[in-house]
């Protein structure tokens, strides 16, 4: 038998795996062997041979050789037309498809629909039936009057074209393929080949009206919950966008209310800061540092006979500090006048306290009345934000004044601190508390004030007339811009005193405000 045959085969290799007759196919085993078989091959008609012999498979042969793949493909397709046509129930396969849709979030929405393989009865069998341009391997049909005729296609080598699979599914009809061109040898000439048609053999839908109607029914279902979902994102966009307009439109609101009350509070200092600005233009202060040492020389020269016996100043009192446009005198007079009273003739080890020296300096010359009442503000505006929970670092500012204003208002207690430190420069007072000074000394130690000299290899010239104080600083302008400006490298010129100094440099004048970038020409080195 078959089944005790030591040789294996391969399917491709056999030319003609059932006989015709009489219009019936038979495997081997069914027939007689040797021409007494008497079939003949379903691809090209000539006699045929069944082999029967005990030491390997049963097979037909043709009589007289010959043969080839189409003799196979025919005989295999023939023979499973057959047994579709004999058979009454068949094995449909598995319907399975996602649907699946994006809502406005980009997030999936999905749902499986799968119909698992079962078997299927039916009680009529048609092969090959003409059905409107296209004519299927074989009509199945069972008694429910409502089911849509089943057309099967069996694939041999040629599977369904994309035309005919479109034409189905226009049409509504019902098909599946069932793939045999993976046949074995074992499949093909023994008794397993109806199972394999019915059962075994791959197989898979080209349409299924039922299965389509269902999974319409769950795209259906999908495509509601995307558009609930949707309407869901679209009303919590509206709403982000009405709070955020919301949220827009109060921070406007305060921001208009702020401006308003900073503009109401700016309101009466208005001049004091036209003044503020006129003062710490470069030429003003020139010309108001001319016209306070014009005014104040014979006090000055009162206050050095009585604290220096007549002596010329010593370098810590002859420092221009910054802001000095406060005070009300110039600033040799007041350092003079504060040193005499309150540091000169001090045992060594009297403690200071120079802050307190504030009032003392408003009673002996006075300030800038201006410029004092936006120092009082900003110290009543910082004192106030410290009291209500703000921890306003020092210096005073008041909020209401902008950046550059707070930066320009000078402050008594600083122009006070820069006088104690060349004090202590002078080796005369050294700090020990924060704010509290020691006197340590009584004679000056003026090593720190003393610039570089060079040694004289010529005469020194004669004296020239003094020049003109702003003729000077006209002069020493010009000087400082040429220098830069040979290194053939950006420098900065100050906004406020409009010196010139080289880039990563601050400015002499103390301001930190953004200076002015110049680029000059290259020059050749």
């Amino acid at each position: 038998m078959a089944g005790e045959a030591k040789r294996v085969a391969s399917a491709a290799g056999l030319r003609v795996p059932f006989g015709e007759r009489d219009g019936v196919l038979y495997s081997p085993a069914a027939v007689d062997g040797g021409l007494a078989c008497g079939c003949r091959c379903p691809g090209c008609g000539r006699a045929l041979l069944a082999k029967k012999g005990s030491s390997q498979r049963w097979h037909f042969a043709h009589f007289q050789g010959g043969g080839d793949d189409h003799c196979y493909e025919t005989a295999v397709h023939q023979m499973a037309k057959q047994v579709l046509l004999a058979a009454r129930q068949l094995e449909l396969p598995t319907w399975a498809r996602i649907a699946n849709l994006s809502d406005l979030d980009h997030q999936l929405h999905q749902e499986a629909l799968e119909r698992p393989a079962r078997r299927w009865h039916y009680t009529q069998a048609r092969e090959e039936e003409w059905m409107l341009d296209m004519r299927p391997d074989v009509v199945l049909e069972d008694e429910h009057p409502t089911t849509v005729p089943l057309l099967v296609e069996v694939k041999v080598s040629h599977a369904v074209g994309r035309e005919k699979a479109g034409l189905v599914r226009q049409r509504g009809w019902a098909m599946i393929e069932i793939d045999l061109s993976k046949l074995d040898a074992d499949a093909v000439l023994d008794d397993t080949f109806e199972r394999v048609v019915l059962c075994e053999a791959p197989r898979f839908w080209i349409h299924s009206p039922t299965a389509e109607r269902m999974f319409a029914q769950v795209q259906a279902k999908v495509e509601r919950q995307v558009a609930e979902r949707n309407a869901e994102i679209l009303a919590e966009r509206a709403q982000r966008d009405a709070e955020r307009r919301s949220a827009e439109a109060k921070r406007d609101a305060d921001r208009e209310r702020k401006e308003r009350f900073r503009q109401k509070l700016r309101g009466p200092h208005l001049c004091d800061l036209e003044a503020l600005t006129e003062l710490s233009s470069p030429v003003a202060a020139r010309e108001q540092l001319a016209r306070l040492a014009e005014r104040d020389a014979p006090a000055i020269d009162l206050a050095r006979r009585r604290y220096l016996d007549g002596a010329p100043l010593p370098p810590f009192l002859t420092h221009v500090p910054t802001g000095w446009q406060l005070i009300d005198a110039h600033p040799h007079l007041w350092q003079l006048m504060l040193w005499g009273q309150f540091v000169r003739g001090q045992p060594v080890g009297t403690r200071l306290k120079p802050a307190k020296w504030v009032p003392h300096l408003g009673r002996m010359v006075g300030f800038n009345a201006s410029l004092k009442r936006l120092f009082d503000a900003q110290q009543q505006d910082w004192q106030q934000a410290r009291a209500r929970g703000f921890r306003r670092p020092y210096p005073y500012s008041a909020w209401f004044f902008e950046d550059w204003e707070n930066e320009l208002i000078p402050s008594p207690f600083d122009l006070i601190g820069e006088l104690a430190e060349n004090l202590w420069a002078a080796s005369l007072m050294e700090l020990q508390d924060r704010g509290v000074y020691e006197v340590v000394g009584t004679e000056p130690n003026l090593a720190a004030f003393e610039t570089e000299r060079r040694v004289q290899t010529t005469p020194p010239p004669l004296p020239m007339p003094p020049e003109p104080t702003s003729q000077r600083h006209e002069r020493l302008l010009g000087e400082e811009r040429v220098r830069l400006e040979a290194r053939g490298e950006p420098y900065h010129v100050c906004v406020i005193c409009e010196m010139p100094f080289p880039a990563g440099n601050r400015c002499g004048c103390g301001t930190s405000l953004q200076p002015q970038i110049v680029r000059p020409p290259s020059y050749p080195r």
